[in-house]
Formats: structure tokens, C-alpha cells, sequence
């Protein structure tokens, strides 16, 4: 009975553990393989990654995705939409299918309010058992845009391609941010890559050649998620390019016999040159100087024009100064550049800058004549210092057009020169671009003027009611975003190195479609109607107005930098249409407004208490003539009634 006893606890005990056998082997069937965490940027959206396997016995029908929570499992993806909740009802979609068991979930337009979520996928809930929140995955919500990556790659040498690449990882292959290049141009190729856990890769390349005016260049690249912008993120090209703009400098360009001047080839390189060479041109000869740095020492002046030369050396190649630095020793008189006349309000004065050794003598002619013989009103003197003789000439007339010659000489010989009238700018004015302009775009103000000497600086400045302010633009050209219908005014001015050329001041008018003012109002009194539009639009809109029981007269007024008042006058035909409408249009669109007359049409005059006294009358006897007619219908209905009454009697 033992063995009996103990024969049935064991068969007992093997069926238990076959069946728990049976079960715990296909639970081991069930998983899902999905990120742990994704951080996603708000207002775009994430596909999360999710596969799953299942047992043999079992085949998937429905997947439902739930939010894991202390106080429950609110549903975040189900085929019955209304069982999802916030903030997941209506951005959630399955990727995937049970039937391929891909269990991948997208949600469009991530809120703030998903930070901190932690999703996970169950399998037909109604069936399986499983525990499926095991796996879940959080969402990290961030509010700033992920930083992008800038890679410079390519040939940086003049003449090579240079590529840069820009690359930024997202969440949302269906909608991937889009990637653009600021401060340089080229061939723009754009691509996506799996990173894996959710993970994508957006990347823009641009490929151009490399320049020298590109070296230093900032590129940047600008990344914009569903409608966010990011800061833009900037890498500077290094371009290679061989020694160029060689020229040389020096500390003086004059020198007593033998003294010594300091020379230094300049030269624009990169990598920086390594090697120089120096040549002295004299008296039509070239010879070539010892020593090859970059910086010599010029000793043993000649009397007479001493060029120098240098050539610059580099691993990318060699150039030479195109012009050369002349030292100049004992020379006949040379009239510098700068000697020209220049007008100061009514007066004209002129100067002429001398350079010559020994020092010069100086003479004026003014008309081909000496100036006492030209002009009764002037006034000469000049000045010797450094042996550099100034002379100068006052004319109390500003004559732009007069011929005006100073003549040097030394012992070496003369020179004479006729004079270059300068003046400050003139005719300054400000130039819009483009000449019409709407809301929101940008609009270009140009300072032109004409000027000799050329422009040196422009000043801005926007005038207001009590002040003028300036502003920090000093370019010819002020560039801005209209912000408003009326901007300004503004104007200009510009400098050389005569004086100051101001121009008128403008205001900018942005064009815009006819805007009606709530104001406008209509009135009626006595049967008078007066009505006004107020319009507001640019250019000037048309006004007409819709009066059908008016007969109007129209007039329009404009107010200075204001708006557009039309005004109709008229009296109230017969009827009852108390309706006007006022209609404004331009070029850019149009509008209506429909006002109600306000008021009384009330008449009190003898003639309209006449006119009451007839209406009154005529109704009275309308009247009485029904009521007459009244009683003849009723006696005659009642003699038809005897009369059949009578009848039937005799029958």
C-alpha cells in the first residue's frame, strides 16, 4: 500500500511538472525588443523601434500600446480611439502590424507634457497573460533643439573641391528636420541614415571649389524641426593658396645721401611664405640685393629714384610685388596728388603740396594769367617745412569751374599742375529698393550722391518728434524689415574728405490692402443722410459707396500721413433700405464695410401735418365703405334665407 501511495504521488508530480513545464516554455516564447529610453524633441515627432516574438500556439491579432502609472495604465495607442488618453488622443499610430509582429509606435507633434513617460506594447490584452510591462520605454522630452555637427573635408588648396558636411540626429524618419547653408554656395546633397534604438541621422553636404576670398569664411548651417528653428552653428574655411597683393612697404620714401631706409615685403599667403627675395631697379638696371628675409634694411642711397622689388616664396608657389617702393633722393619738384581746390561754402580754396630737393619756388596762375590779373578778391601765401613747400590760395567765389595751375621749380627743374576742383558731396538724396514694398519684407535705402573726392563714410539717422537719433549702420546702404505701415523718416549723409553732403528726409510707406475703420458711421436727420469711410491703405485706395434709397454727392479728403476720409451727403428716398455700404479698394485687395443709418427721418413741417391730415382722411373713408358694404351683404343673405324658408313651407 506504500509503494501504492507513494506510485501516486509520483505520476502526481510528473504531471505537474509537465504541465508547469508546458507553461513556463511558452511564456519564454513571449518578448519584445524596443529602446529603453529616446529623447525627443518637442513638437516633432519619434518612431519608436518595437518587434516582437510569440509562441507557436498563439497567433497575434491586436496590439495596444499603455503609459505605466502608479495609479493605472492609461491607454496611449488602441484601434478604439476613444479609449486613448491625453495628451496621446489623436498622435498615435502603429508603425507595424501583430501579423508581421512589428509592435513599432509613432507620435506625431510631442508634447512638453509627454517628458517622463514610460510606454510599452501588449500583445491581444484580452488573451495574454504575459507580463509586458517588463519592457518599457521613457520618453525624454527636451524643449532645445539638438546641436548640430560641422565637418570640413576635401581638397583645401585653390582650385580643389571643399566639402562640408552638416549632421544632426532626430527621431522622426518620415518627417526629418531640414538642413540649410548660410554664407557660402554650392552643390547641396542631402541624405538620412538608421543610427538604430530610434536613432536617425539627417545630413546636408555642400560641396563648392575653394577660393581665396574663402579663407577665414564662417559657413553656417541652420536646422529646422517641424516649424523650430535652432541656432545656427558656424565652422571657418581654411583655404591654402600661394603668396598674392606682394607689395612692399617702407618706413620713409625719402632719404638724405646715405641714410637708410627700413623696407618690408608684404604679402597675403597661406601657410605664411618661408623665403624672399629683394631687387633694386636704378637707372634702367635691376640688381639683386643680399639678404632673404622678409624685412631688409636700404643703405647706400643714390641721388635720384631708388625701386625696390621683392619676390615672396611659399610651399604653393611664388609671386612678385607688382609695383615698386621708390625712395627718392635730391629730386626736381613733383607736385603731390593731394594738391587740388576745394570749395568751403562760398569760397574756394586751393592748395599745392610741393615735394623737392633742394626746396622749390612756387608760382599760381589762375585762367592761364597770374591771379591779381584774374580776380580782384584773393589771397596767397605759402609754407616751407620738411622740404615740402604748401602753398595756398584763397578765391572768395566758389567757382567749380576754373582753371587753376601752381608751378614748382628747384634747381633740378619745374613742374606745373592744374588743379582738381573738390566739393562736398552734392545732390544727396535716398534711394528706396525696391520702390514699393509690403509688410514684413525688406526693404534697401541707398545714399547716392555725387562726390570728388569719393565718399569716405555715410552716416544714418532717423528723425522723431524732438530728436534725431543715429543709428549704427555706416555703409551706403541701410537695410531693413518693414515692421509697420509707416516707417522714418530717414536720411543720410555723406562724407569725403571735403565735408558733408545731407540728404531730404523720407519716410517709408509700406503698401497695404484697404483697411475700413470701425469709426466710419452713417446718420440720418430731418431725411438728411451724411455718412463718413475712414480708410486706411497704401497706396491711396478708391472709395465708392452702395446708397440705393440715397441721393448722394461724394467727396473725399486725405489727411497728411493719415487716413482716407470719403464722405457722401444726400437725402433718404422713399423705402425702407436703411443700409449703406462703403467700398474701398487698391492694388492690393478690397474691402467693404455695410453701415446702418442712425437717426430719425421724422418730418415736422405744415406740410407734413397736411399730408398726415389727408392719409387720416382717406383711411376713414376706406373705412366707413367696408363697413356699409358689410351690412348690404348681411340683409341680403337674410332675404335669401326667408325667401327658402318660404319655400319649404309650401312644400
Amino acid at each position: 500500500m506504500g509503494l501504492e501511495v507513494m506510485g501516486g504521488r509520483c505520476g502526481l508530480f510528473c504531471f505537474i511538472w509537465r504541465v508547469l513545464w508546458c507553461v513556463l516554455s511558452e511564456a519564454q516564447k513571449w518578448s519584445v525588443t524596443m529602446p529603453t529610453e529616446m529623447s525627443v524633441l518637442a513638437g516633432s515627432c519619434v518612431d519608436i523601434p518595437c518587434t516582437f516574438t510569440h509562441p507557436y500556439s498563439h497567433l497575434p491579432s491586436q496590439i495596444v500600446w499603455y503609459s505605466y502609472s502608479a495609479t493605472g495604465y492609461p491607454v496611449v495607442y488602441s484601434q478604439n480611439t476613444g479609449d486613448v488618453a491625453e495628451p496621446f488622443r489623436g498622435r498615435t499610430q502603429l508603425t507595424g502590424d501583430a501579423e508581421s509582429r512589428n509592435c513599432g509606435l509613432k507620435i506625431r507633434e510631442v508634447s512638453a507634457a509627454m517628458d517622463g513617460y514610460q510606454l510599452y506594447p501588449w500583445i491581444d490584452p484580452n488573451e495574454v497573460k504575459h507580463n509586458f510591462y517588463h519592457n518599457m520605454v521613457k520618453l525624454n522630452v527636451r524643449v532645445t533643439t539638438p546641436a548640430v555637427q560641422l565637418t570640413v573635408e576635401g581638397n583645401a588648396t585653390v582650385g580643389g573641391t571643399l566639402r562640408i558636411s552638416c549632421t544632426v540626429v532626430h527621431t522622426c524618419p518620415s518627417s526629418p528636420p531640414a538642413l540649410t547653408f548660410g554664407g557660402i554656395i554650392g552643390d547641396v546633397q542631402n541624405s538620412q541614415a538608421d543610427l538604430g534604438s530610434g536613432k536617425w541621422q539627417a545630413q546636408s553636404t555642400i560641396s563648392f571649389p575653394a577660393r581665396t576670398s574663402d579663407q577665414g569664411r564662417e559657413v553656417g548651417c541652420w536646422v529646422h524641426h517641424s516649424g523650430k528653428q535652432a541656432a545656427p552653428s558656424w565652422v571657418e574655411i581654411n583655404v591654402n593658396y600661394a603668396p598674392q597683393s606682394v607689395h612692399v612697404s617702407g618706413e620713409s620714401s625719402r632719404a638724405v645721401v646715405g641714410g637708410s631706409v627700413a623696407l618690408e615685403c608684404r604679402n597675403d599667403a597661406n601657410p605664411p611664405a618661408s623665403s624672399f627675395l629683394w631687387y633694386l631697379q636704378r637707372s634702367g638696371s635691376v640688381n639683386a640685393l643680399d639678404g632673404g628675409g622678409q624685412s631688409i634694411t636700404a643703405t647706400d642711397l643714390l641721388p635720384g629714384q631708388n625701386r625696390f622689388y621683392c619676390t615672396a616664396h611659399s610651399s604653393l608657389g611664388v609671386a612678385n610685388s607688382s609695383s615698386p617702393f621708390i625712395i627718392s633722393v635730391e629730386y626736381q619738384p613733383s607736385i603731390l596728388p593731394e594738391s587740388s581746390c576745394v570749395v568751403h561754402g562760398r569760397v574756394m580754396w586751393c592748395w599745392c603740396k610741393v615735394r623737392s630737393l633742394p626746396s622749390a619756388t612756387m608760382k599760381w596762375k589762375v585762367e592761364g594769367t597770374l591771379p591779381q590779373f584774374a580776380l580782384s578778391d584773393m589771397e596767397e601765401f605759402s609754407v616751407l617745412q620738411n622740404h615740402t613747400l604748401r602753398g595756398k590760395l584763397r578765391i572768395n567765389k566758389a567757382v567749380l569751374h576754373i582753371s587753376v595751375t601752381c608751378k614748382a621749380s628747384n634747381a633740378h627743374g619745374q613742374k606745373e599742375h592744374t588743379l582738381t576742383v573738390k566739393a562736398p558731396p552734392q545732390n544727396t538724396s535716398i534711394n528706396l529698393q525696391p520702390a514699393r514694398v509690403l509688410e514684413g519684407q525688406s526693404l534697401i535705402l541707398a545714399c547716392s550722391c555725387e562726390a570728388f573726392p569719393a565718399v569716405l563714410s555715410y552716416s544714418w539717422y532717423q528723425v522723431l518728434e524732438d530728436s534725431v537719433v543715429q543709428l549704427s549702420e555706416q555703409s551706403e546702404r541701410l537695410h531693413l524689415q518693414v515692421t509697420g505701415r509707416h516707417m522714418g523718416p530717414f536720411r543720410c549723409s555723406a562724407f569725403n574728405e571735403i565735408g558733408e553732403g545731407r540728404s531730404a528726409s523720407t519716410l517709408v510707406h509700406a503698401d497695404f490692402a484697404p483697411v475700413i475703420s470701425p469709426n466710419s458711421t452713417c446718420t440720418l436727420q430731418n431725411g438728411a443722410v451724411w455718412c463718413e469711410c475712414v480708410v486706411e491703405s497704401y497706396p491711396v485706395a478708391t472709395v465708392t459707396w452702395t446708397a440705393p434709397s440715397v441721393e448722394a454727392n461724394q467727396t473725399v479728403s486725405v489727411e497728411p500721413h493719415g487716413p482716407l476720409r470719403s464722405t457722401l451727403t444726400g437725402h433718404l428716398m422713399s423705402g425702407q433700405v436703411r443700409l449703406i455700404t462703403c467700398h474701398a479698394t487698391n492694388e492690393h485687395g478690397r474691402n467693404s464695410l455695410q453701415l446702418e443709418l442712425k437717426g430719425s427721418s421724422a418730418v415736422s413741417s405744415p406740410a407734413a401735418v397736411v399730408c398726415g391730415a389727408v392719409v387720416v382722411a382717406i383711411l376713414t373713408a376706406v373705412a366707413f365703405y367696408w363697413i356699409q358694404r358689410r351690412r348690404r351683404m348681411n340683409n341680403q343673405d337674410d332675404l335669401v334665407m326667408e325667401i327658402e324658408l318660404n319655400r319649404s313651407d309650401q312644400r
